[in-house]
């Protein structure tokens, strides 16, 4: 029963997946409203961990473009050198010059070859991090939906408790009505029967419900 649902949930999302390729969904980690709706406690173990693999890449490529600049800075440092040690071999410390020449060849070859690989990663980066954040949001929506079906069932129920004591409500309000027209009456006869002083001398030694006209 668990592997049909585990069968059930993977192909629902692989087709909601495919639908989410056609769109240009904003990177959910950079989204306060992501976060606001998803606190720490209602995150899944799923879910915390596509957070983190996303949020893993978006640094990867922000540190390799960081490096790029690095790259730049050096290779344009080195020029600077080459161009300052350039000799024809007449000078005195030419011999000196070649070797610097040398190694200065030697590490602009070897930032090359990173700057190479660099680009190379950062070409894929994107498209890794724009799968990563389509998988969270396919979690995201799973939470979210989980949580609109269990908010309705309870709805439903407070819906069908609210009508309930609305209909009882209504009926202690009759009631309540009813005694007060009743004390009312029951009032207004021995009032009219035994008089003010004697009614005085009575309320004096019983609380009972009057009118507020009284």
């Amino acid at each position: 029963m668990r592997k049909k649902k585990k069968t059930e949930e993977m192909q629902l999302e692989q087709k909601y997946l495919t639908e989410l390729r056609k769109l240009r969904v904003p990177l959910l980690t950079l989204d306060a409203r992501w976060h606001q709706l998803f606190p720490e406690h209602m995150k899944t173990k799923k879910l915390a961990r596509l957070e983190k693999e996303l949020n893993d890449l978006i640094k990867r490529q922000g540190q390799l473009n960081q490096d790029l600049k690095d790259y730049a800075n050096a290779k344009k440092a080195l020029m600077e050198n080459i161009l300052l040690n350039m000799t024809d071999g007449s000078d005195p410390d030419s011999a000196e010059k070649i070797k610097k020449q040398d190694r200065n060849q030697k590490y602009l070859d070897e930032l090359k070859e990173k700057t190479e690989k660099t680009e190379e990663h950062l070409e894929t980066l994107p498209e890794d991090i724009t799968r990563k954040n389509q998988e969270l949001l396919i979690e995201s929506m799973r939470i979210c939906y989980e949580t609109l079906i269990n908010n309705t069932k309870e709805i439903e129920s407070e819906e069908i408790w609210i009508s309930t004591v609305r209909a009882m409500l209504t009926q202690h309000i009759l009631h309540k009505q009813e005694m007060e027209i009743r004390n009312e009456e029951t009032y207004k006869f021995m009032y009219d029967l035994l008089g003010k002083k004697i009614i005085d001398m009575f309320d004096k030694d019983y609380d009972v419900w009057k009118s507020s006209d009284r």
